[in-house]
């Protein structure tokens, strides 16, 4: 399948939207949109995120860290576009929608799911 029809018929997928947030080992506070998430198995709990090689997100998150996956509600696109632009990182904290403390997390996400980073499995574009 051509790559513009890959992508067009990928927008017709249903799934949450979600913000992946973390903290560097420098205090460094990052977050990012992400649409691909989705449960892995139950037993143990494990979650599956992709995200780009490309993303400011990507390199704090390494084996053991921990990050916080924020499932957005649907009156809360104004971080989901937040969370997806160019701009700086820090900007996306430049507001009263997260607690900063040891990971950073949305106070109004539906729900905050704190995990432990256990392995990155490189394909292509992504992790």
């Amino acid at each position: 399948m051509p790559k513009e029809q890959f992508l067009i018929a990928m927008r017709y997928l249903a799934a949450s939207v979600s913000v992946v947030s973390a903290k560097d080992s420098h205090g460094k506070l990052y977050a990012m949109t992400a649409s691909s998430v989705t449960s892995l198995t139950i037993e143990p709990p494990a979650i599956l995120v992709c995200v780009n090689k490309n993303a400011s997100i990507h390199d704090a998150l390494q084996p053991g860290s921990e990050m916080c996956i924020n499932i957005l509600s649907n009156a809360q696109q104004d971080i989901s576009n937040l969370c997806s632009s160019k701009d700086s990182d820090m900007k996306r904290f430049d507001n009263d929608y997260w607690n900063k403390d040891e990971v950073p997390f949305l106070k109004d996400a539906q729900s905050n799911i704190f995990v432990q980073v256990d392995e990155i499995v490189g394909y292509h574009s992504h992790s």
